[in-house]
């Protein structure tokens, strides 16, 4: 409900707290889209890459998939790390005009082998987003 004596228009900008949520919500659906693209680009063109190309070749995908989706967000990688053999972490950070914010890309690979040139196969990939990582 508006306030009295103030008119609201359509054009007006949402305040601090709901651009965050806005943006917040929308990087939620991106995440989805961008771990089924995702799954389904490795499934089909980089089955048996050896482990050692993975994690650049996420990292390129990854920010390939978002300049093709959506040019008014920015990502840029902040850093990488292995968890378990064959597990694949990396940490972005991203805006758009109104809100900054981190997200993560974790994966596991199955791996036909040891060391760095084992063929890598993708199990699981997830790109997960967190309400307490947005600010305006």
């Amino acid at each position: 409900m508006p306030l009295p004596g103030r008119v609201t228009h359509l054009t007006d900008t949402p305040s601090g707290p709901k651009l965050i949520e806005k943006t917040y919500v929308y990087m939620t659906t991106l995440s989805r889209e961008c771990r089924k693209g995702l799954t389904n680009k490795f499934e089909a063109e980089d089955r048996g890459l050896p482990f050692g190309s993975v994690e650049p070749t996420l990292r390129k995908e990854v920010e390939a998939w978002f300049v093709g989706r959506d040019r008014n967000i920015t990502v840029k990688h902040e850093r990488s790390d292995r968890g378990r053999p064959g597990e694949i972490l990396l940490t972005y950070s991203g805006a758009t005009k109104d809100a900054h914010f981190k997200f993560r890309v974790d994966a596991q690979f199955t791996l036909a082998g040891a060391g760095e040139s084992a063929p890598s196969y993708l199990k699981t990939l997830n790109v997960n987003v967190d309400k307490r990582d947005f600010t305006k």
